[in-house]
């Protein structure tokens, strides 16, 4: 069994493989919580892989951390995936790849080898939203990257005096809101649904080919529910998809 393991800015996601499939998998949010406990919660009961390969964005503490209780459960170390400048014939657009997060640079590997034959527009809607756009020769063009709706709302309400409102992640089709909770939520939204559909036109007139557009990370849900949006494909794995194909193929 290998294990993969995707840690994101505020969650931990994990997936067992057993002959190139997926066969469990699990996730927890792991924010000012002690670390040795979440590891505890989400591994105890796995049987001990044969290799642990992991995509880490949040720092050297948890990394650091992560290889400490690995190596006192199981004895093993933890295989880390890099950015680099090409995995197959798909090529990094970044002068310096490791400035391109291994979770996009994941992403974007396993949403070009999801629809061959098209460009892809791949969308991860996490901590951050990011945007990363490839032609359907495997050349990377670049990207963008968005603030979240619970950052725009944490720094909204912080640093705005008397604006109260409180969080809510649930897309409304209403008219224009008479309250400042309203206000706020409902604005945010209509920001980041503004946005999305803005990038993807324009991944659609730079490629100018046929396109699919691609959308993971915990935030697609409420996306989804948004109204006028272009066609997305939900890939909720994508990250653990791509991260394992890169280090199978490594390792």
């Amino acid at each position: 069994m290998i294990l993969t393991i995707d840690i994101g800015n505020s969650r931990i996601k994990w997936a067992a493989w057993q002959d190139d499939h997926i066969c469990s998998r699990g996730a927890a949010a792991y924010v000012g919580k002690d670390l040795a406990a979440v590891f505890e919660q989400l591994f105890t009961g796995l049987e001990m892989p044969s290799q642990i390969f992991a995509a880490c964005v949040a720092g050297d503490d948890l990394r650091q951390a992560l290889d400490q209780w690995v190596k006192q459960r199981w004895n093993l170390g933890v295989d880390y995936l890099k950015t680099a400048k090409q995995y197959k014939n798909i090529i990094n657009a970044y002068d310096e790849p490791g400035q391109h997060g291994v979770d996009r640079w994941a992403a974007v590997v396993a949403g070009y080898q999801h629809f061959p034959g098209y460009s892809v527009c791949v969308i991860s809607a996490g901590t951050a939203i990011t945007f990363d756009l490839v032609n359907q020769d495997g050349k990377h063009l670049g990207g963008f990257i968005l603030p979240s709706y619970d950052s725009m709302h944490a720094g909204l309400v912080a640093d705005t005096v008397n604006v109260e409102a409180v969080a809510d992640t649930q897309f409304r089709e209403q008219g224009i809101p008479v309250n400042t909770e309203d206000a706020v939520n409902q604005g945010l939204h209509r920001f980041i649904r503004a946005g999305i559909r803005e990038l993807c036109q324009l991944a659609q007139d730079k490629l100018d080919e046929p396109m699919k557009i691609i959308l993971t990370g915990g935030f697609a849900e409420t996306i989804f529910d948004y109204p006028d949006m272009p066609k997305m494909h939900h890939e909720p794995e994508l990250v653990m998809l791509g991260l394992y194909a890169i280090m199978k193929q490594k390792y």
